[in-house]
């Protein structure tokens, strides 16, 4: 066979065929570059696609530019993948932006690895022109629910112990102004003759005290206590009245070693003014509240009937809920204390007097 001549016609043959594919090959690259001029956003497709997927194998075969749509194909592969990666660092600095965001916001307040400072320390950090300090308080008076005082008549209670044994409705043994470490009850209380009588304990080093408190417990706002002090206690030996509510906390008369002192204990503290006792002149004390002054007033009487004001005070509390006391004892050691002696006992509702 002569083969030039069989090239020759072959050539003929096909030349067609490859004026054909390259004119195809034209088409191709035109419609490509129309296509990405025509629609830029077609370079950077809504969806994440592979554009290998997008544009199938039989498409490539059927256009015969295999080897043209695989570049093109490569190239938005390559063009994706740069918007992918300016997605990505677009995304990663807006992260990184949130999270400069969160370590300003770190910066002004603890982190979860440092506790939150305490509320208190939130405010005394700020400063206070006033600072509030807690002082120790004292024990306060013991407040329990009052009790109405009679509208039959001003006497709302009394004693005049005329009887042979001490009334146990109206009084109870003990101390009010001592407590119960010096309340002592070996002293003698008795009454006999019309009179109460306590005699203290002689020969003592401690402190020991002991009497009558009233049972129940009264209103001494607008009211008044007196007792009839028929003997006091010799030396230092103390003859005591008083109303109040604890050893803490009481108004009341002292006779003590020649002296009538006027004392109060409120929370713990005494304060007292004092005149020399004179038993003609000082038989009788009372205790009185006067309303209208709001004023507890310490008074002494030679016949029960003309009263001379010794103290006034402003109490620090309501006079409501006190017991009333009698009592004698020592402090100290006294060979002789010889025995105090009370009668006529009256709670009074003034304003009825």
């Amino acid at each position: 066979m002569d083969f030039p001549q069989f090239s020759k016609k072959l050539h003929r043959l096909l030349s067609p065929f490859e004026r054909l594919v390259s004119t195809s090959k034209k088409i191709a690259l035109s419609a490509s570059l129309l296509t990405l001029v025509a629609n830029p956003s077609a370079a950077e497709p809504k969806l994440l696609a592979d554009p290998r997927e997008a544009i199938h194998k039989s498409q490539i075969s059927k256009f015969s530019a295999k080897y043209l749509l695989k570049s093109a194909t490569k190239s938005l592969s390559n063009m994706l993948a740069q918007h992918r990666s300016h997605s990505s660092h677009r995304s990663h600095s807006s992260h990184s932006s949130h999270s400069s965001h969160s370590s300003h916001y770190s910066s002004s307040y603890p982190s979860s690895s440092s506790p939150l400072p305490s509320h208190s320390s939130h405010y005394s950090s700020a400063g206070s022109s006033t600072p509030s300090v807690d002082y120790p308080r004292p024990s306060s008076p013991v407040t329990v629910s009052p009790l109405p005082k009679s509208s039959k008549s001003a006497i709302i209670l009394s004693d005049y112990f005329n009887d042979k044994l001490l009334s146990y409705t109206k009084w109870e043994l003990g101390s009010l102004t001592a407590g119960m470490m010096w309340t002592d009850p070996l002293i003698q209380v008795v009454q006999s003759d019309g009179k109460l009588q306590i005699q203290p304990r002689s020969d003592l080093m401690d402190r020991s005290y002991y009497g009558v408190m009233t049972k129940s417990l009264f209103d001494m706002t607008g009211a008044l206590a007196r007792v009839e002090v028929l003997q006091v206690t010799n030396g230092t030996a103390d003859t005591i009245f008083a109303v109040g509510w604890n050893s803490d906390n009481w108004y009341g008369f002292v006779s003590e070693d020649g002296k009538l002192f006027m004392q109060s204990k409120i929370y713990g503290r005494k304060s007292s003014t004092s005149i020399p006792y004179s038993f003609s002149q000082h038989r009788f004390w009372r205790l009185r509240h006067d309303t209208s002054s709001n004023e507890l007033l310490w008074e002494t009487s030679a016949d029960g009937q003309v009263w001379t004001i010794r103290r006034t005070i402003t109490p620090d509390s309501p006079l409501s809920n006190v017991r009333i006391y009698l009592g004698a004892g020592t402090y100290h050691r006294e060979i002789s204390p010889g025995f105090a002696i009370f009668d006529n006992f009256r709670f009074v509702d003034q304003t009825d007097q």
